[in-house]
């Protein structure tokens, strides 16, 4: 029999979290039920209606500021919950996430499915402000000690090690504790790109997070031949130009394309020279994994988690703000080296991307991810954590829980065309 999965998203505008989900829609409906609830899509779950899987709009999903709203939302959910009655509650938005996990710590849940909990990112931490970062770290090791036992799903190793170290070693041994990293399926053309001028090209939706503002004080010190590109939701808006053009000269301001949401970023990726994120904090961003897929050189702000992409990066660059200029120089110098074997530099950064983030990997991971909760007791046996030890604290063990993949059709690819939303 067919388990069934109901998979748990929050707001429906594009973003890494549909993508995501979209990537395990396409992993495991092979072989099970996979039902996807979420607020009201706005874009970001279109891709539902070319599969064929079902889908729930609930309205309260998404983070706002009715508390009424926001309840009905999660009676809604429980009641969808436990109406389905699946095998699976996988939760991947962060409002459901915790909302769920408050219920379940407060004894209010108790769902006879497993219950799955991603987090994509941590909730905390460098970039973060200082009153946010404390209650929220106070918040998980709360719930991290107090909920009954479930499955925490982690992005990288690094993430995994930081939670335990935070909220202590002892409560996340409590719970399953898995990594399952990002993928992208980009899949671009051929580059095509105008040996005239040197293209930038950053992706996602405005706001405090992504920090627009930074990557245009940076940019603003680059030479006249480059141009640069921001798309994602509201980066086509009046106000947001008019906020960029009062912090750079006209001149740096005229050389902006200010795309606004795209449906297929790959002719953008074809026509880059390299892409440039400058988040403040991120999970595992899939709009760095598809420059990895499209051979493109990267140039990161230094949030947590960058180094461990930079470091597998055959051609790429940190930088933090504090010297614009200099940081300039060195991303002028990056392509330069880039550029004295484009060829074979592309296929090095898509070696890298097959290694770790290709659509086969991930399907692999995510069928074997569910096939290990699918049958792992519903208590963790004392002495025995599902962790190992490393210089960076306690963290998960992948291959402890790397069971075959289910039964079934081999793991199929999403063929969609990638949003440039997923900064």
């Amino acid at each position: 029999m067919r388990p069934k999965i109901l998979l748990v998203g929050g707001d429906g505008r594009p973003s890494g979290v549909p993508r995501h989900i979209e990537h395990l829609v396409g992993a495991l409906s092979g072989d099970a039920d996979v039902l996807v609830i979420s607020d009201r899509d706005e874009g970001g779950y279109s891709h539902l209606r070319k599969s064929g899987t079902p889908h729930v709009e609930i309205d309260g999903l998404r983070n706002q500021p009715s508390l009424i709203l926001l309840f009905r939302a999660l009676r809604s959910l429980v009641m969808v919950c436990d109406r389905e009655r699946p095998d699976l509650i996988w939760v991947h938005a962060r409002l459901p996430s915790l909302l769920c996990r408050c219920l379940l710590a407060l004894r209010l849940w108790r769902p006879a499915a497993r219950l799955c909990f991603t987090h994509h990112g941590l909730p905390y931490g460098r970039g973060y402000h200082p009153l946010v970062h404390l209650f929220c770290k106070s918040l998980e090791s709360l719930l991290i000690a107090v909920s009954p036992p479930h499955h925490l799903v982690f992005l990288t190793h690094r993430m995994a090690g930081a939670m335990a170290r935070d909220t202590g070693a002892g409560g996340m041994a409590r719970h399953h504790v898995h990594v399952l990293e990002n993928c992208s399926d980009l899949r671009p053309f051929p580059p095509r790109r105008d040996p005239g001028i040197r293209h930038l090209v950053m992706t996602g939706r405005t706001g405090r997070q992504k920090d627009y503002d930074f990557a245009v004080r940076l940019w603003a010190h680059m030479p006249p031949v480059y141009r640069l590109t921001l798309c994602g939701p509201g980066t086509d808006s009046p106000a947001f130009k008019a906020r960029i053009a009062g912090r750079i000269p006209a001149a740096a301001f005229a050389r902006i394309t200010f795309a606004g949401p795209q449906r297929d970023v790959r002719k953008l990726l074809q026509s880059a020279d390299a892409y440039l994120l400058t988040s403040r904090y991120e999970g595992t961003p899939i709009g760095t994994l598809e420059a990895f897929e499209a051979g493109l050189p990267i140039v990161l702000r230094n949030f947590d988690g960058a180094e461990d992409l930079v470091s597998r990066h055959p051609c790429a660059l940190l930088v933090d703000g504090t010297d614009p200029v200099l940081d300039a120089r060195r991303i002028d110098a990056l392509l330069d080296r880039y550029q004295e074997r484009p060829d074979e530099n592309a296929a090095a950064i898509r070696a890298v991307w097959r290694t770790y983030w290709s659509p086969k990997i991930f399907d692999h991971r995510a069928r074997a991810l569910v096939r290990a909760i699918l049958t792992s007791p519903a208590q963790i046996p004392a002495g025995q954590p599902e962790h190992v030890r490393d210089g960076l604290g306690r963290h998960p063990d992948p291959y402890r829980s790397a069971a075959p993949p289910l039964p079934g059709q081999p793991p199929c690819c999403t063929d969609v065309s990638p949003l440039a939303e997923n900064g």
